[in-house]
């Protein structure tokens, strides 16, 4: 099954006749209460479609989500048939009227990955958002729904390729040893296999596993404590992104 989320009904109407089961999941806590509702499984698929805030007007795939108020970071992963261009998207809590160049904000994405990524892969997410404002003004229904229209048949191509039946990846490919080396405590490794996810869906696990080695030949790995292990998973994240 495949499951085409929105957050508002305007953006749903931008979309109806697509394949999918399509669902209003509205924002913030909503939109997480509303796929905790779904009974996904591992074989389902998930396009979250909606509006952002930014100041670089377009439609674009999303490559990482940032839950502003966590700082957990969620990564679908990229799909080779979208000639769409990709950016990173902030989750934030509030409506944001300020956006940094170069990221795109909503109140959805996040969430709906926190449970989402618990349940299916991340072959199986795309999230898809296009810019309506840049935070100094919403734009009206009709609006929203007139731009995400006019991206209809690059969303409608993304919706097919999740379809498509494929071989399953492995996201996990690192031994346990290496989550021990780290010292992490639970809410790291979610951040670390997140990380892990990314490298595997980009083809950055080499360099990933590069960097491993480099840390483990200063003596950076194995972690001391989970103070050290914090670090390199910063430095990890840093030199990957």
């Amino acid at each position: 099954m495949l499951y085409v989320l929105t957050a508002l009904k305007c953006e749903a109407a931008a979309l109806e006749g697509l394949p999918g089961e399509h669902i209003v999941t509205g924002v913030g806590s909503f939109a997480l209460k509303a796929v905790q509702g779904i009974e996904l499984k591992p074989s389902d698929s998930v396009i979250n479609v909606g509006c952002a805030a930014g100041l670089s007007g377009g439609c674009y795939l999303i490559n990482s989500v940032t839950d502003q108020d966590t700082g957990r970071r969620f990564y679908p992963d990229m799909l080779t048939g979208s000639s769409l261009p990709e950016a990173p998207l902030i989750t934030s809590s509030s409506i944001v009227t300020d956006p940094k160049p170069g990221y795109l904000y909503d109140m959805e994405a996040a969430l709906i990955l926190s449970h989402v990524l618990k349940k299916t892969a991340p072959s199986r997410i795309a999230v898809v958002k296009t810019v309506s404002d840049d935070g100094s003004r919403r734009p009206s229904a009709n609006e929203v729904t007139v731009l995400i229209r006019s991206y209809r048949e690059e969303i409608g191509r993304i919706i097919d390729s999740l379809c498509s039946d494929e071989e399953p990846v492995n996201y996990m490919p690192l031994h346990v040893s290496v989550y021990e080396e780290l010292r992490l405590s639970q809410y790291m490794r979610c951040e670390f296999e997140d990380l892990v996810h990314y490298c595997v869906a980009s083809g950055k696990l080499e360099k990933l596993n590069g960097i491993l080695g480099e840390m483990r030949e200063k003596g950076i790995l194995p972690a001391a404590d989970k103070r050290q292990g914090r670090r390199a998973l910063d430095e990890i994240f840093a030199r990957i992104r």
